[in-house]
């Protein structure tokens, strides 16, 4: 999950919230070889995000090459940056105040899509590019 927060934050600081899959591969090299402390950090955001899921929770949405987050993304993203941050200085002054992080409602889980109807929509697509290209 904390690889899939990486990418919502890269398209947030994108403008537009717009980046090819080019610019977010290269921002995820720069960010996961550049030391532990984005790892970290991915890590305890992912903490408040168990069942994230960007493109099934509509957080991003696919064009053609292109990544764009949407504003449910970015309200998602800016209220797990404030749980996170609120959590952290509850844990400074508190130790004990651990189970306050474990207590905390979890996402809903992103919609179960058949197998069949991502295949159907694969078809459908690649037909498409055929005639496009007739």
């Amino acid at each position: 999950m904390s690889f899939q927060l990486s990418i919502l934050k890269i398209l947030a600081g994108q403008p537009d919230g717009r980046g090819t899959i080019e610019v977010v591969k290269q921002h995820l090299a720069i960010f996961y070889t550049s030391g532990p402390d984005w790892v970290r950090r991915m890590r305890r955001l992912a903490e408040f995000a168990p069942n994230l899921d960007l493109f099934g929770q509509q957080l991003v949405t696919r064009e053609r090459g292109t990544w764009i987050i949407t504003n449910e993304g970015r309200v998602f993203l800016a209220e797990l940056e404030l749980r996170a941050a609120t959590n952290s200085e509850v844990n400074r002054d508190d130790p004990s105040a651990s189970d306050i992080r474990h207590s905390q409602a979890a996402l809903p889980s992103p919609p179960k899509r058949p197998l069949e109807r991502r295949q159907r929509r694969r078809k459908k697509r690649s037909r498409g590019a055929h005639k496009r290209s007739a």
